[in-house]
Parts: structure tokens; C-alpha cells; sequence
């Protein structure tokens, strides 16, 4: 019986053939089940394995290589990069990152991701927002105040953070919400689940969402910054 696919977990896979072979690949790349340096098997042995055509193999391939993550080379075949090379910041490959286990580093590394960004972002959306984004923002967090378990907290959070860096209506920002997004979730979820209560951090989302509809750009940037530090604290206690 030859393999199934696994399901795709990303912004770029979808339900046709060559999504699923771009999304496979991609999460054994990312997880390590090829290494950095090591050469992918022949094509037949690949296109066997995953019961699917050269075209199929050969067009995800290119998609992969785009990201950084492959090399092709005459004689040789087709080698994974070093994952200096990888772009990190590509959606795909941060949520086939989380889809693959995301480990105490990388959290580690996604946390000061967020700190560098999300408190200027939170600050510059009390400036900016529509009436409409605003909206947004406190839709998200009336589905976290109301919500019943960790998983309708974890997509009500994430909904509250990509309100908030749309709401910047900065067009350089805007995609670092979809790049964010795709690998939020798995910060959010092990907060969520560190924090025993995992409505611990509603008053401190209650608070980012009250400067920002008063427009109060350092109250924004600061009760964003002290509800990250509190994110990595926990995160320091759960996972590092």
C-alpha cells in the first residue's frame, strides 16, 4: 500500500495534488526528515512514495526551491540548503515548522519576534484604525472573553493579533500578520495550556484593546509590551 499524504497545514497548500506534494515535502524538509546537505531520493523512488507524476514532483520541487529550501544540480540531484538559507519568514514554511513540532527555540525565537514588533504595531494601530478595524479588534476579543475551551481561546487570540497589526494600515506591515499568523498559534497554545487558566491574559488583551479604541499610541505600545513580557515569562516556565 503506498503512503498517504499528509493533510496540507499551510497558506500555500490546498486540495489539489500539487499543493499536497508541495506541503509533504515541505514538513519532512522543515522537520528534519531530510537533512540540511543531504540529496532527496531519485525521482522515481519519490514519485512511487508519493503516488504521484514527475510533472507533480518536479513543479513542487521548484515551489520549495523558491523558498530557499531546495537546490538543484546537475549529476548530483536535488540537495536540501542549510537552513541559514531558508526563508524563515515565509508562511508556508513557519507553519510546517509548527505542523512539524515546534521545540523550545523556536518559540523562544517567534516570542522575540513578537516583541520586536507587536507594541509599535498595537501603538501605531491606536493612530490609525478605521472605525471597521476597530470593530475587528473587539469582535476578537468578545469571542475570547465568551469562549469555552483553549481552542476557541487560541483562534479568538489569534484573531485579536491580526486585528491589530492590519489595523496599523501600514502595507509593509500588513503581510507580517499573515507570516505571524501562521505560526501564532502554536505560542498561543502552549501559553494557553501553561497558564492553567487560560483566560489568565484577558484583562491584559482587555486593556491593549482599551488604549487602542482611545487612541492612546503609548498606552498601546506599553500594555502590549508588558502582555508580551508576561507571554515569555511563561513561556520561560512551560517550554524553555
Amino acid at each position: 500500500m503506498k503512503p498517504q499524504l499528509s493533510p496540507p497545514a499551510s497558506a500555500y497548500t490546498g486540495r489539489n495534488l500539487h499543493g499536497q506534494v508541495v506541503g509533504e515535502l515541505g514538513k519532512r524538509i522543515v522537520g528534519g526528515a531530510y537533512l540540511a546537505g543531504a540529496v532527496l531520493p531519485n525521482e522515481e523512488q519519490l514519485c512511487q512514495e508519493l503516488a504521484v507524476s514527475r510533472t507533480a514532483l518536479r513543479e513542487a520541487v521548484k515551489v520549495l526551491a523558491a523558498k530557499g529550501l531546495l537546490e538543484s544540480r546537475p549529476r548530483i540531484g536535488t540537495r536540501v540548503r542549510a537552513k541559514e538559507l531558508w526563508n524563515l519568514l515565509d508562511p508556508d514554511i513557519l507553519a510546517w515548522r509548527c505542523a512539524t513540532g515546534a521545540d523550545a527555540e523556536f518559540l523562544r525565537h517567534l516570542t522575540e519576534l513578537r516583541e520586536i514588533i507587536e507594541p509599535a504595531a498595537a501603538s501605531l494601530a491606536a493612530s490609525s484604525r478605521t472605525p471597521e478595524q476597530l470593530e475587528a479588534i473587539g469582535a476578537a476579543l468578545h469571542n475570547m472573553e465568551n469562549a469555552r475551551d483553549i481552542g476557541q481561546w487560541v483562534e479568538a487570540d489569534l484573531e485579536f493579533h491580526t486585528a491589530i497589526l492590519k489595523a496599523t494600515n501600514n502595507p509593509l506591515l500588513m503581510p507580517l500578520a499573515a507570516i505571524i499568523g501562521s505560526a501564532l498559534e502554536s505560542l498561543l497554545g502552549v501559553t494557553a495550556r501553561g497558564a492553567g487558566d487560560f483566560k489568565r491574559g484577558l484583562s491584559d488583551h482587555q486593556k491593549v484593546y482599551a488604549a487602542i479604541e482611545s487612541a492612546d499610541t503609548q498606552s498601546a505600545l506599553h500594555r502590549m509590551a508588558g502582555m508580551l513580557s508576561e507571554t515569555r515569562a511563561l513561556m520561560k516556565r512551560v517550554a524553555f
